[in-house]
């Protein structure tokens, strides 16, 4: 009897939902397509619960971020740390011994590709955000195939580019209505909704401003509610941020920690305030809900504040600065939106022409390209 041997990949991701999110969603594809599937990620990295939750093998590496001050200590500290990678990459994929390796931008992702490119392994990388980051400029020069989640300000890879999205969690967009989707989340007034997040750590300029702005329009006789997911402990001083602004014990005003059930929110939401990292932007472009996108100012390369700007040069979004007229900005988009300026239609249409491809094809797009399947362009 002759055994088939499956075929190998090894996946470096982690850190960010936008660098890991892709190549989790990869990993199952390739398995449910018959490859073997080991992942990378850094030692102690946020995303080795959700692996070990799904029962996927992965290996840890060393890995720092490249770091930004001129400190020489800092910078001796992130090249013995990439140096101990590297000799961990390496000891991987001579173990592992992998057909092809896939980088998702994460600290890891360089390293793999890298010594991938050294032992001929055949290697792509996905570039979630409008801007390339430095790891994927880069990985990206030794790779034949370089993936997009969306359209960038600048390919420095021009040629051999391919459009594929950003996957999306299976949830979404959400296949429940949105009626239920607000009975299950304890909203049960029947008028606007506005949800706000901004990551798994909050963002707590963007939790105060839209305190300040909700208070402002509740007091110009605007009807609404707001469910607010403040980030993990955040949710108490986002509580008062809401009681300075004259909304304390509002039964219209709703604030989490954490929503567990995106797709709830998804679902319940008629507005979205929020953050604009890389899976955000692939999430709005898969429910096409009115959003407003405050970028973080801190962000790497300004990659949030271009992400951003794909969606609001095509009227999907509005993209607004976060800076002192924060509030009042946040209040005059809302206004209009509450107001009914744009209908359903017009917005879905609007995420349409923004160029952002279906993230619900994104992950077989990825292992298309793995497997030799895509044309580049």
């Amino acid at each position: 009897m002759t055994v088939v041997k499956k075929r190998r990949a090894l996946i470096a991701a982690g850190g960010t939902g936008g660098h890991f999110y892709p190549g989790l969603a990869l990993g199952r594809e390739l398995a449910r397509r018959g490859w073997q599937v080991l992942f990378m990620v850094k030692e102690g990295d946020l995303s080795a619960p959700a692996l070990d939750a799904e029962g996927l093998a992965y290996a840890e590496i060393p890995a720092a971020a490249l770091p930004r001050s001129l400190n020489p200590l800092r910078h001796l500290r992130f090249l013995l740390k990439f140096l101990a990678g590297l000799r961990g990459t390496w000891r991987v994929l001579a173990d592992y011994a992998p057909d092809a390796v896939f980088g998702a931008g994460s600290y890891v992702s360089f390293p793999a590709v890298l010594l991938a490119w050294l032992r001929g392994i055949p290697r792509i990388i996905h570039e979630s955000n409008a801007v390339f980051g430095l790891g994927n400029r880069l990985a990206g020069a030794l790779c034949p195939a370089v993936a997009l989640g969306l359209p960038v300000e600048a390919d420095p890879f021009p040629g051999k580019t391919v459009m594929t999205g950003t996957p999306v969690r299976g949830s979404i967009p959400p296949k429940i209505s949105r009626d239920e989707a607000r009975e299950r989340l304890g909203l049960r007034r029947p008028v606007p909704l506005i949800a706000s997040f901004g990551g798994s750590q909050g963002a707590a300029a963007l939790n105060s401003a839209l305190a300040a702005a909700a208070g402002g329009l509740k007091a110009a006789g605007a009807d609404f509610q707001v469910l607010h997911v403040a980030g993990k402990g955040n949710a108490e001083k986002t509580r008062q941020a809401y009681e300075a602004a004259g909304l304390g014990g509002d039964p219209g005003v709703k604030v989490m920690d954490y929503c567990a059930e995106m797709d709830l929110l998804y679902a319940a939401a008629d507005i979205i305030v929020s953050r604009a990292g890389a899976s955000t932007v692939a999430e709005l472009a898969a429910v096409k809900k009115p959003a407003i996108l405050v970028p973080l100012p801190a962000s790497a390369g300004g990659h949030q504040r271009a992400n951003a700007a794909v969606l609001a040069r095509a009227g999907a979004a509005v993209s607004l600065p976060q800076d002192a007229g924060l509030p009042e900005a946040l209040a005059a988009e809302l206004r209009r939106l509450l107001d009914g300026e744009k209908s359903a239609s017009a917005t879905a249409a609007a995420y349409d022409r923004a160029g952002v491809p279906d993230p619900r094809g994104a992950a077989a797009a990825l292992a298309d390209l793995m497997e030799g399947k895509n044309s580049r362009g």
